[in-house]
């Protein structure tokens, strides 16, 4: 087996403290836990000290019981870390990296598909249970990644704090964006105004993503006035909701009028937005959905006006390997031209998670962190 082995002034600690998710029936339904740090790796393995990791929505939603998670497993799939050892060949020891969330096998009929994320054999981080993937998860000092899992090498410009959420909110919207027609060039007719549906994480990447793809107008609609906000400094034309359709623009000003926009993306996670969406497509519209990854998702939409207005609608989770690589190069490309950095908000140690949380659900930050490395 060749292993290739943290060696200097800093070697690798023997045990990893993480933690670990026990159930709903408990609580607090998590722990922090230490466990050993293997001193031999599986082929295809890699151990990393992670460096930062965020708190997802979906995070929220395994900790509140919206989201089934199996337990016991190390929570957390958002984040980027240092190779302290690995058995592969293209990554290397003390690179800084991102990691997929889902390992794969590349090799069932899904994987065949490119839908590697759909794998018949996946292994995700921050779901899996411990017996099967130990250390497969970010609120953790250390992370073991399985073989299968995408791991890319991050560059010196991507700090910690740009680089955590990469892995889950960037790599989804490349992801998403990956499924809408492409922008004509000049002169040409085509798609060129996007609304997206919230401007959480997901719907301010999404507006950066869209400005550079060549999109004329993005809209962000979204009933926190901050994050609208923020979404007008990332290029977006904010979009303020009224009880009723239309969407206004200003109150009492430009409207966006119903069968205009060629794209819309949900990442708000609202099901009561998937109407007004429906109506804001014209005809041969794209609808991408994101957001909606929970149980009250059923749609109030009629299948009559999607038939007749020859809507293409998408159904997007999570991402492939390929989509990661293209996510760390927009960010290395772009960091600097739109508010990346003023999108984190504090970090706490491991210790203070539940802090941690209560911050995160307050609404008061897009993102909220844990340094796993402080005490």
């Amino acid at each position: 087996m060749n292993v290739m082995s943290h060696e200097g002034s800093n070697p690798i600690p023997t045990h990893a403290r993480s933690l670990v998710f026990i159930g709903l029936e408990r609580s607090p339904p998590y722990i922090l836990e230490s466990s050993k740090i293997p001193l031999e790796l599986d082929d295809g393995e890699v151990l990393l000290s992670v460096e930062l990791a965020t708190i997802c929505g979906s995070d929220i939603h395994t900790l509140v019981g919206q989201r089934t998670t199996p337990n016991p497993c190390v929570l957390g799939h958002e984040g980027c870390g240092v190779v302290l050892k690995s058995c592969r060949p293209d990554v290397r020891v003390g690179d800084r990296v991102t990691w997929a969330i889902c390992a794969s096998c590349n090799n069932c009929q899904f994987c065949s598909l490119g839908l590697s994320n759909k794998c018949e054999n996946l292994v995700k981080c921050g779901h899996a249970l411990m017996k099967r993937a130990p250390l497969f998860g970010t609120y953790s000092t250390h992370i073991r990644c399985p073989k299968g899992t995408t791991i890319v090498s991050l560059p010196p410009a991507l700090t910690p704090q740009l680089a955590a959420p990469i892995n889950c909110a960037l790599a989804t919207m490349v992801n998403g964006l990956s499924k809408i027609p492409p922008v004509p060039s000049p002169g040409e007719q085509g798609a060129s105004v996007a609304l997206i549906q919230g401007a959480g994480m997901l719907g301010l990447y999404g507006i950066a993503l869209l400005k550079e793809a060549g999109f004329s107008k993005v809209y962000c609609i979204d009933t926190n006035l901050q994050r609208l906000s923020m979404a007008a400094e990332f290029g977006a034309i904010p979009v303020y909701p009224d009880q009723a359709w239309p969407y206004a623009t200003e109150p009492n000003e430009e409207v966006i009028p119903p069968d205009s926009v060629d794209v819309v993306f949900e990442v708000c996670g609202n099901k009561d937005s998937l109407p007004q969406g429906v109506r804001a497509l014209r005809v041969g519209g794209t609808y991408v959905l994101i957001g909606l990854v929970h149980r009250d998702s059923r749609m109030n939409v009629l299948a009559q006006t999607i038939i007749t207005k020859c809507l293409t609608l998408v159904g997007v989770h999570n991402y492939t390997g390929k989509h990661l690589e293209e996510a760390v190069k927009f960010l290395s490309l772009h960091h600097d031209s739109y508010p990346f950095s003023s999108l984190m908000g504090p970090v706490f140690p491991l210790s203070q998670f539940k802090n941690a949380v209560e911050a995160a659900t307050s609404g008061r930050f897009f993102r909220v962190a844990i340094n796993p490395q402080e005490k």
